[in-house]
């Protein structure tokens, strides 16, 4: 079935589609091109990397059964505008009736500059540089391309776990979501055609001081584990740090990879996809910001957003991928289980906490842009 409304956000329509049948599947990966001392993206202010020497990937993954495609990419940057989507899509030549989930790995000493912002530049994005985002897009838009030539008979594999004693903790009140979830395409035959690690936990290992680009801890699980493709996402990680001390992309690779070595394979399979726009409410600061700094806040906020943002829910047999356009915390993934939080998400709406803890200024409220209700408007939280 299909639902064709007759608006066009970031290049895509909503739309609602259902296939069934064997499993194809094919991957990309295409290197961010940086020209020197490229913008970096992740902590306020003008940063330049000194050095650019490690790479920096785009990643994808097509899925097919009779009557649907839907394809899964991330980004070595910090997040993903709407507009940076925009481009990907005009670049890969996908007409507005794609399924697509395409996500930030976060992390925060990656490439930045992407967003056509002066307030989100100076905020953490980056100060847009037109040159690196369309590198960006470019990398992003040919790992699809790959991914797509690529497409061939597969298998898929999934394994999830609650992972409490794993690296992440907790940074500010409430829960952290500590579940690992892993997905894996192979052909028939055994050979692995890409690789899918879902973990909560923000990508800040590299110091912020540091001027050199990197795709911090997702990025070395992915160096770890390749081979084939490997695209490491966001979960509900919005108050999820790390613990200090550890090879946190040791501990995350390992595991993931004992999680897959239990998993049983399965080739015909349903998939499908649902992507539906959601008008953002007016901006609202949280009662942690100060009293004298709300109206500003909400004034700086309407310049910089969106007023309609895409929800993209992707569903491969027993597995539902639900991309989040922003950085929900812990306890909304714990809610929203068995369905799997990709956070950073075709997209960017700030933080989404509890409406409890927003209300009490609490846990990551500070961060938020649009209040108490966001959570709810995103299909997040039930409002029991």
């Amino acid at each position: 079935m299909q639902r064709l409304p007759g608006i066009v956000v970031n290049g895509r329509v909503a739309l609602e589609l259902l296939g069934v049948g064997p499993l194809r599947a094919g991957a990309g990966k295409a290197r961010i091109a940086l020209g020197p001392n490229p913008i970096l993206g992740g902590y306020p202010g003008k940063r330049r990397a000194d050095d650019a020497s490690e790479p920096v990937y785009a990643r994808a993954i097509a899925l097919e059964v009779e009557g649907l495609r839907a394809l899964i990419a991330s980004i070595d940057t910090v997040l993903v505008p709407g507009s940076l989507e925009e481009e990907v899509m005009r670049r890969a030549r996908l007409p507005p009736l794609t399924c697509l989930l395409l996500a930030a790995t976060h992390t925060h000493s990656g490439p930045g500059g992407a967003w056509d912002s002066v307030i989100a530049g100076w905020a953490g994005a980056g100060p847009f540089d037109r040159a690196q985002r369309d590198a960006i897009a470019q990398a992003a838009a040919d790992a699809l391309t790959q991914a797509i030539a690529a497409l061939g008979p597969a298998e898929f594999l999934v394994a999830r776990e609650e992972w409490p004693q794993g690296p992440a903790r907790p940074r500010s009140a409430g829960p952290i979501d500590s579940q690992l979830v892993a997905l894996r395409m192979r052909r028939p035959g055994g050979e692995d055609v890409a690789t899918l690690i879902d973990y909560s936990m923000h990508p800040t290992t590299a110091p912020r001081s540091s001027r050199r680009i990197s795709a911090d801890w997702p990025g070395r699980v992915a160096a770890a584990l390749e081979g084939p493709p490997v695209l490491v996402v966001q979960g509900a990680g919005g108050n999820a740090t790390w613990e200090r001390g550890v090879d946190v992309a040791a501990s995350v690779a390992r595991e993931a990879q004992d999680l897959l070595r239990r998993a049983e394979p399965v080739r015909h399979v349903q998939i499908g996809c649902h992507a539906r726009f959601v008008a953002v409410p007016p901006p609202q600061a949280s009662p942690a910001v100060p009293w004298l700094l709300r109206r500003a806040f909400a004034n700086a906020i309407a310049l910089v957003r969106d007023p309609t943002v895409i929800e993209t829910r992707i569903r491969v047999g027993p597995l539902t991928l639900v991309g989040v356009p922003g950085e929900p915390v812990g306890e909304i993934g714990r809610q929203m289980a068995p369905e799997v939080i990709v956070g950073l998400a075709d997209g960017y709406a700030g933080y989404v906490e509890m409406p409890e803890r927003w209300a009490a200024g609490e846990g990551e409220s500070q961060r938020t842009w649009f209040g108490p209700g966001l959570a709810q408007l995103l299909g997040l939280w039930s409002g029991r």
